[in-house]
């Protein structure tokens, strides 16, 4: 099975024939039966690779037995992030604004819900916010950022009595 990753060293996206891909009960990351191999750095292990939008796709199909009848993992609409129509995820959107979403979930430190820190120990999820924050910059980019509250202001004049 081809796994889609990006180099933590380098950078760069490459694909990786893993092999056979378990999920073991007793932990929460992905055991592959053949080593990963970046083209520029050699051999790696998976804490040394992100999972790309299109590796998680790749992982999910890989370990949840879908009915490829009933559920083609995608399916045609407009997109809840950009308004385009274009093939789009369970969450109603495209790749572009998934990717977009992911990277905002972790500059939020949303771990619950982000499926890139799927699997990240609780010591590394800021190293992976720093990585996200160092190549895309800090803004959200699809989620809204929260308003701060404004206090009224009191006004500190008084009436005169005429």
């Amino acid at each position: 099975m081809d796994i889609n990753f990006e180099c933590k060293k380098c950078r760069r996206i490459f694909d990786c024939d893993v092999g056979g891909i378990t999920l073991p009960e007793n932990s929460d990351r992905p055991r592959f039966e053949k080593k990963i191999f970046c083209p520029t750095c050699g051999e790696l292990t998976i804490d040394g690779v992100f999972l790309t939008e299109l590796g998680q796709s790749q992982l999910t199909e890989a370990t949840f037995d879908f009915d490829n009848d009933s559920f083609s993992g995608s399916f045609e609409g407009e997109c809840q992030g950009c308004d385009q129509f274009l093939p789009l995820n369970d969450l109603g959107l495209c790749d572009e604004c998934a990717g977009k979403l992911e990277r905002d979930l972790i500059r939020n430190r949303d771990w619950v819900y982000s499926a890139l820190a799927f699997g990240v120990p609780e010591s590394k999820r800021d190293e992976l916010r720093k990585d996200i924050v160092k190549h895309h910059g800090e803004k959200l980019e699809l989620i809204a950022p929260k308003q701060k509250k404004q206090k009224k202001k009191k006004s500190n004049k008084r009436k005169r009595k005429k």
